[in-house]
């Protein structure tokens, strides 16, 4: 048995040793990716792995500058060879929520042009069904607040705007200007069919939905990391 942060570090490794020099790659956020991020700079300098990255967040595009690593803009490419995001909850099929963070709208656009979307997390984000433990981040465009609410109530979801906390008055605002809010929908036992509908709500720019996106996973565990593949 290895610990926790041990585990999450293999799970990291061991997605970014799937980078081939030439690839271009999504680089996600969070505690597990940072572990990649950590191999990758490391295989620049002692592999003379060539790749460039597009990031996800602001936080990982600082890291991507104190490692080294050549970074593009999402709206400069229109494919990538592999995405390496972590989640906030995930099932059985890979299906995923994302969003906690409020970057779910960038990150769902960067595992769209990737190839390969392969998942880095920890068994504690495994759930039978999603919506166990988090509601459905959704990003929103400021005029179409009140449809949004109206809809998504009509399928049964709890509607709440997302504060910012301490740091800041009013609600959470993504890096594109948008009002974040969280949709509970308790248990989800299709998120295939509940993502569809919530693509067709006007106004309704991003949902921390990812389903069908994913095909591998790196989860770390006590034991070790599974290596899942559908």
């Amino acid at each position: 048995m290895i610990g926790d942060t041990e585990s999450k570090k293999q799970a990291g490794i061991a997605a970014a040793n799937l980078v081939q020099s030439g690839m271009g790659v999504g680089l996600g956020t969070g505690s597990t990716v940072f572990f990649a991020l950590e191999r990758l700079a490391e295989r620049q300098k002692r592999e003379g792995l060539k790749f460039f990255g597009v990031s996800t967040s602001f936080s990982t595009a600082l890291l991507c500058r104190k490692f080294g690593i050549e970074l593009r803009d999402s709206g400069s490419v229109s494919y990538l060879d592999l995405a390496i995001d972590g989640a906030d909850e995930i099932d059985k099929n890979l299906n995923l929520i994302k969003g906690r963070g409020a970057a779910h709208l960038l990150e769902k656009v960067v595992a769209s042009l990737a190839a390969q979307f392969v998942v880095v997390a920890d068994f504690s984000k495994c759930v039978e069904n999603l919506g166990e433990k988090f509601p459905v981040p959704l990003e929103i465009l400021p005029a179409a607040l009140g449809l949004v609410e109206a809809d998504i109530k009509k399928l049964g979801g709890e509607f709440s705007i997302r504060m910012a906390g301490a740091c800041k008055d009013g609600p959470t605002i993504s890096d594109s200007g948008n009002i974040i809010v969280d949709a509970n929908f308790g248990s989800i036992k299709d998120p295939v069919a509940l993502s569809k509908k919530l693509d067709s709500i006007p106004g309704l720019l991003g949902h921390g939905l990812f389903a069908g996106l994913a095909k591998e996973a790196f989860i770390a565990g006590k034991a070790g990391v599974e290596h899942i593949l559908l």
